[in-house]
């Protein structure tokens, strides 16, 4: 039953993001064309704003959702409804609070930049964005009864119907408004209008969440939760700090501009991202089901086959955007909207680094480990923030990323080997750092053999041709040297089964 639901799960998701990536894209071409390029890094900065006042939100949803997993498998509605009726108050308090903040940060807004080439109202255009926000907030907390019972699949597709009407508006807009403020309000509106139909679908799929009296939370489980919820605060502010600020920066030091062709370059590596996170992030409620159990041997095994498989799209998906990347910029905007290949390179190392992450950022979350390693997450965002603004300076937008890439070293280095590597699996922390520094320079060694190939290719005349090029390398290519390397290990033949199981069963 897990392996079903997992699959179902990254199934879902895997068809949302093929569907929705298309309009996105077309979505972005039309926004540039229309409104221009400050607009976008103006879009890039805000939500990047936004993404600081999050930090309100204390990680209670990843909590709230690892404290449904034993209730779940038990039956246990009565600590269920606790727990609902808990998550729903602590939002509303959160909503408030976000709400506050962002109000102050009002008269702040014109340090982040001066807004050039801007024609909308600065502050109109904020309120919209912190809207959004607060909307999620107040209506969505039922969707964590979805995830927690393995169920996600459904929000992939209420999320994908959701995506494809508000491109479709949004298109509208530009087209035939060229209007920002109706192009937010299309996403506020959208994004309630979801909201409001998945409450209605949890209630309809668990009818007890309507039921009453509803009893108080637990005291064990509500101890629990304060020491999670005071751990993922160190780990938003972390998170933002890490990832968030490099909009603020670029922002502030290179301005609007370079922020907007940043933004076009992380559009592309964000589908990438979140495509490869749905294949494996589809598997956190079976991981916490599997963690329930006290397994160490069972877990290890199951981190390991998750670490192969993340390695394999990681390494390949970095690779191919490395090649294609700058023909299809090229192609899409145009070549005055290019970065530089070093800023590229900076790119992809981030990307490959942060994916990397993610096997055994899922067992954290699944084992609900946010309280021990609290502090880890301030100095990596001292490092990143520190650094960044000190090689901004020299490097420009390179120094910005590897201001990211050396705090996200703390984390391979030290907290994940102390924290969640050796008490989930009963493991010595080196073989945790062996393996990632062995990942990292086979990636490094396949990265430079194809770019090798690729830039002797350089002499093929056309963009289309020279594109064409990149594709069919960045496919095939890494492929072929990771089945050249792999072949005889046992999660190679492991997925080569389940593979070659589903090709049966289509037939």
């Amino acid at each position: 039953m897990r392996l079903l639901n997992s699959l179902k799960n990254s199934a879902m998701s895997v068809g949302q993001m093929l569907v929705t990536t298309l309009f996105t894209f077309l979505v972005r071409t039309v926004f540039i064309r229309t409104l221009g390029v400050d607009y976008q890094g103006l879009n890039s900065l805000f939500t990047s704003i936004i993404g600081m006042l999050s930090i309100a939100e204390l990680g209670i949803g990843t909590a709230i959702i690892f404290n449904m997993y034993q209730p779940l498998a038990a039956g246990d509605t009565e600590t269920l409804k606790s727990l609902m009726r808990f998550y729903r108050n602590c939002y509303r308090v959160v909503a408030l609070v976000v709400t506050a903040i962002g109000l102050l940060l009002l008269p702040f807004l014109h340090l982040f930049s001066h807004y050039p080439g801007i024609h909308d109202n600065v502050i109109l255009v904020f309120l919209l964005f912190l809207a959004s926000t607060v909307a999620g907030y107040l209506f969505s907390y039922k969707r964590s009864i979805l995830y927690a019972d393995q169920k996600n699949y459904w929000l992939s597709l209420f999320d994908t119907l959701q995506t494809l009407i508000l491109d479709i508006l949004q298109l509208v807009i530009l087209l035939q408004t060229h209007s920002f403020i109706l192009f937010l309000l299309a996403s506020l509106v959208t994004t309630l209008l979801e909201n409001f139909y998945i409450a209605y679908f949890a209630n309809k799929r668990y009818p007890w969440l309507r039921e009453k009296p509803i009893s108080p939370l637990p005291r064990d489980i509500l101890h629990a939760f304060r020491k999670q919820i005071y751990g993922m605060f160190f780990h938003n502010i972390g998170t933002f700090v890490v990832f968030g600020t490099d909009s603020l920066i670029i922002t502030a030091f290179l301005g609007l501009g370079t922020m907007g062709r940043y933004a076009n370059y992380l559009l592309v590596t964000n589908a990438a991202s979140t495509l490869l996170g749905t294949l494996i992030s589809g598997v956190t409620a079976s991981v916490g089901d599997l963690l329930t159990e006290n397994d160490p041997d069972a877990a290890f095994d199951i981190y390991q086959k998750m670490s192969f498989l993340n390695f394999w799209l990681e390494s390949w998906a970095a690779i191919a955007i490395f090649l294609v990347m700058q023909p299809f910029i090229t192609l899409w905007l145009g070549k005055s909207f290019l970065l530089s290949i070093s800023v590229l390179f900076c790119i992809v190392l981030n990307f490959y680094v942060t994916g990397m992450r993610r096997p055994i950022q899922i067992f954290q979350s699944a084992a609900g480990i946010f309280y021990e390693n609290r502090h880890v997450p301030i100095l990596e965002s001292l490092i990143n923030l520190v650094a960044s603004l000190i090689l901004v300076h020299f490097l420009g937008l390179e120094g910005v990323l590897i201001g990211t890439l050396l705090s996200t070293m703390i984390l391979y280095g030290y907290s994940f080997p102390k924290y969640l590597y050796q008490p989930t699996f009963k493991r010595p922390n080196r073989d945790y750092v062996i393996e990632q520094l062995r990942w990292l320079v086979l990636f490094l060694a396949m990265l430079a053999l194809s770019a090798l190939i690729f830039f002797l290719g350089h002499g093929i005349s056309g963009h289309w041709a020279l594109f064409a090029f990149a594709i069919a390398l960045g496919l095939i290519f890494p492929n072929l040297l990771l089945i050249l390397l792999f072949s005889r290990r046992s999660e190679f033949h492991y997925y080569k089964g389940l593979l070659l199981s589903a090709i049966r069963r289509t037939q």
